[in-house]
């Protein structure tokens, strides 16, 4: 397994999960990270910028035509991963985000002229992963994680003394855990094949409201193109439980079930840095009650990575010729 091969694997992964959940309803930030065997010492960070779209109202499978209280909604995310191998095997990694915007369209003009975008920090997440197998040839890892979610703050984002639905808000206000499992293979083609599970749970904030839990399983395929050129393509499936509230209030998800392509195709540059581009497109959508569905999601990112201790066996990192 080559170097180049895991630095795509790690980064591409992340959008896999922390691209595709930083949006979602309650704003769960999750990522991914490379194997630690062959990140011993490296200190990577990524940093992205995701725009997304979602329109028309679905119930269950069926599309509802000129139905809802949204024409439309969409936002801007901007989401920082810093990660870094502490030994051969364990892995430590935080994520965080920020929305310069979060938008709903109201269908009744009266509402639509009063409405107001949503902005703000994201949750925090703290992670920690552990090779729990790590064959001598590197060309396959098995992979468990842990971590806690936490708020930058508890109270909800109010503008001009109006409390913003639930859908505009950044954060969940509250805490959380996840849990995760991945595999990695490289195939007779030089290609990588990986499968990666999470599941994310959060607790109830102060408002007594409790974002629904999220469970993601991505299958995901990742190789050389040409030159500096790499590309990975993961078909995900995103499985959110509805909201909880004790108070009576509106959900602002009743819980759905969305299978996501995830195309994306990365450039190597000099230094250990990297840029690539990528796309959400869903093919399959079932939501529980009546919701405004997802249509689309792109962005782009910059990675960067730094050897801050020295590797024990660098003949085990090679790098393609």
């Amino acid at each position: 397994m080559t170097k180049s091969f895991l630095v795509l694997l790690g980064a591409l992964l992340i959008h896999g999960f922390a691209g595709a959940q930083c949006c979602s309803m309650g704003n769960p930030i999750v990522g991914m990270s490379p194997t630690a065997d062959n990140f011993k010492g490296r200190l990577s960070v990524n940093l992205y910028y995701k725009q997304g779209y979602n329109e028309t109202y679905f119930r269950n499978n069926i599309k509802l035509v000129n139905y809802g209280i949204y024409n439309f909604s969409g936002y801007d995310f901007a989401g920082l991963s810093v990660s870094y191998g502490v030994n051969s095997r364990l892995l430590i990694e935080h994520e965080t985000g920020y929305y310069p915007r979060k938008e709903v369209n109201f269908a009744d003009p009266d509402l639509e002229a009063l409405a107001k975008n949503g902005y703000g920090l994201s949750n925090g997440l703290l992670s920690f992963r552990y090779s729990v197998i790590q064959p001598k040839d590197k060309k396959a890892g098995v992979m468990l994680g842990a971590g806690v979610k936490y708020p930058f703050k508890t109270e909800k984002l109010s503008l001009a003394n109006v409390e913003l639905p639930m859908e505009l808000q950044p954060s969940t206000n509250a805490w959380g855990l996840i849990g995760q499992f991945f595999v990695t293979k490289e195939t007779a083609f030089k290609q990588n094949f990986s499968f990666a599970h999470r599941s994310e749970i959060n607790f109830r904030n102060k408002y007594n409201y409790k974002y629904g839990s999220l469970h993601t399983t991505a299958f995901t395929l990742s190789g050389k193109l040409f030159r500096n050129f790499h590309s990975a393509i993961t078909l995900r499936n995103e499985l959110k439980m509805s909201d909880d509230t004790k108070t009576g209030a509106r959900l602002a998800s009743q819980g759905s079930n969305v299978v996501i392509l995830n195309p994306k195709l990365d450039y190597r540059l000099p230094m250990d840095f990297g840029i690539y581009v990528f796309a959400d497109l869903p093919v399959y959508k079932y939501y529980f009650g009546e919701q405004i569905s997802m249509q689309y999601a792109f962005g782009i990112g910059l990675t960067k990575s730094f050897q801050l201790k020295r590797q024990i066996n660098p003949a085990t990192i090679t790098t393609d010729s």
